[in-house]
C-alpha cells in the first residue's frame, strides 16, 4: 500500500492523480445532476436563453466596437476591433481544427479530458518505475519530465482514437423549429379536433413533438388520422391543421417537397 501511494504521488504521476480527482468530482457531480456533460462545450439550446445571450452579446459588441473605433480614430485609425476580432476567430477555428484532426471532433470536451486524464494517469502510474529503472543513468528530473509528455501524448492521441466510435452517441438532433412544420404532415392523438382545441404528434426523427392543434372548419378528424399543418397561432400556442384528404392529388404529390408543401400550407391558411 505504501508502494501504491509512494507512486500516486510521485512526480508526474501526481499531477496526474489531481487532474483524475478533479475529473472524478466532476462526473460525480454529474451522477447527482449537479453539473451537465456539455457544460464546457457552450451550447444553450434553449431558444429564450440563447436569444438573451445573442442579444447581450450584440449589445456588448456595439458598445464595445464604438469604443475600440473611438481608440483606434484617437491613435491614427487603426483598426483594432478588427483585428481582435479575426485574432478570437483565429484561434476559434485553430482549436476546433485541432479537436478534429486528434479525434476529439463531435465530442463533449468533458468526455475527451476525462479519457486523456485517464490514459496519461495509468500510463504514468504502470510505466514510472519501470522507466526510471531503464534510464537510471540520467537525470531523475529529466526522465520524469520527458515521462509526463510522452504519458500525455501517448494518452491524447489513444483517447482521439477511441472516442471515434462513440461520436454517433453524441449527435444532437434538434427540433424543426415552427416555420419547418408548414404544411408537414402530423399524426392526430386526440378524439377529435375542434376550432378550440385538439393534440396531434409529429415525427421528426427522435422523440417525437406533441403538437396542441385547431381546425376552424368542421371536420371528421379522430385519433391516428394524418393532418396538414397549416400555421402557428403565437397567442393561443397552436398549430392550425386541415384533414389531408381535402387535399388535391396534385398538392399531394408535392408534399415530398418541404418547400412546395410549406407554400401549399400558406395558400391553403389564406382561403
Amino acid at each position: 500500500m505504501t508502494t501504491f501511494l509512494a507512486a500516486l504521488l510521485a512526480f508526474p504521476t501526481a499531477i496526474f492523480t489531481i487532474l483524475l480527482g478533479v475529473v472524478l468530482a466532476y462526473w460525480l457531480c454529474v451522477i447527482i445532476g449537479a453539473a451537465g456533460i456539455d457544460m464546457l462545450d457552450g451550447d444553450v439550446d434553449l431558444e429564450g436563453g440563447a436569444k438573451a445571450v445573442s442579444g447581450a452579446f450584440e449589445g456588448g459588441a456595439k458598445a464595445t466596437s464604438g469604443l475600440l473605433e473611438g481608440g483606434a480614430k484617437a491613435v491614427g485609425g487603426h483598426d483594432v476591433g478588427g483585428h481582435a476580432g479575426h485574432s478570437h476567430l483565429h484561434d476559434a477555428e485553430a482549436a476546433t481544427g485541432l479537436l478534429a484532426a486528434l479525434g476529439f471532433g463531435g465530442i463533449p470536451v468533458t468526455v475527451s479530458v476525462s479519457l486523456v486524464v485517464f490514459l496519461s494517469w495509468s500510463l504514468s502510474l504502470l510505466g514510472g518505475q519501470a522507466t526510471h529503472s531503464a534510464l537510471s543513468m540520467l537525470p531523475s528530473w529529466l526522465v520524469s519530465t520527458g515521462l509526463g509528455l510522452a504519458c500525455a501524448t501517448v494518452g491524447t492521441v489513444v483517447g482521439g482514437l477511441a472516442v471515434r466510435p462513440l461520436r454517433p452517441i453524441f449527435i444532437a438532433k434538434r427540433a424543426p423549429g415552427r416555420e419547418a412544420l408548414m404544411g408537414r404532415v402530423c399524426t392526430i392523438s386526440s378524439g377529435s379536433v375542434t376550432a378550440k382545441d385538439g393534440h396531434a404528434t409529429f415525427d421528426d426523427g427522435a422523440a417525437g413533438l406533441i403538437l396542441n392543434v385547431f381546425c376552424d372548419k368542421p371536420n371528421e378528424l379522430k385519433r391516428g388520422q394524418p393532418a396538414l399543418i397549416l400555421g402557428y397561432d403565437a397567442e393561443r400556442g397552436v398549430y392550425e391543421v386541415e384533414p389531408v384528404d381535402w387535399l388535391l392529388p396534385q398538392e399531394m404529390e408535392q408534399l415530398r417537397d418541404p418547400l412546395k408543401a410549406a407554400a401549399i400550407a400558406r395558400a391553403r391558411a389564406q382561403r
